[in-house]
């Protein structure tokens, strides 16, 4: 099974990503990690030197690449739902982490810059992205509060989806 994780920056999508792949027994992969290994080049560069439109390809690019037979789960960068196209690569479970605003300032305060909150407030981008991850979502978790309460939703769905 393919489970992909989205949402907004700061959301938690790494972390519960890697729980959830821990849990499952799952292969981890981070699109993020992907795209600058293939890139060479930290995601920061990327949007320095080339822009986000170009980003925005290498991110798609990734998503063509990621194994079609294994059971992965793959924490999405927080815009992957820019192009709508994304949606149809991302064949299997897809999760969004609906996560309160208030949530993520605290994380992102100590956390590293997101190349895009330096041209756009946090409530820009989420207003600018709600609808999309709604549309790109099978399921919606709540990750406001502890990892392993979100973790053990996300199993209980899948543990219900395979019994159907």
């Amino acid at each position: 099974m393919r489970l992909f994780i989205i949402g907004m920056p700061g959301s938690g999508k790494s972390t519960i990503a890697k729980h959830l792949a821990e849990s499952l027994h799952y292969h981890l992969i981070d699109l993020d990690a992907m795209i600058e290994k293939d890139a060479l080049m930290f995601i920061e560069e990327i949007f320095e030197r080339h822009g986000e439109k170009t980003f925005r390809k290498l991110e798609t690019a990734a998503l063509l690449n990621l194994p079609k037979d294994e059971d992965i789960v793959v924490a999405c960068g927080g815009g992957i739902v820019i192009n709508k196209d994304n949606k149809a690569l991302m064949q299997g479970l897809t999760f969004y982490l609906d996560t309160d605003l208030d949530v993520i300032k605290d994380r992102l305060e100590h956390d590293y810059q997101r190349p895009l909150l330096l041209k756009k407030t946090l409530e820009q981008l989420f207003d600018e992205r709600y609808l999309k991850y709604q549309d790109f979502a099978d399921v919606i978790v709540n990750n406001n509060y502890d990892i392993d309460q979100t973790v053990n939703v996300m199993l209980n769905y899948i543990r219900n989806e395979e019994y159907k």
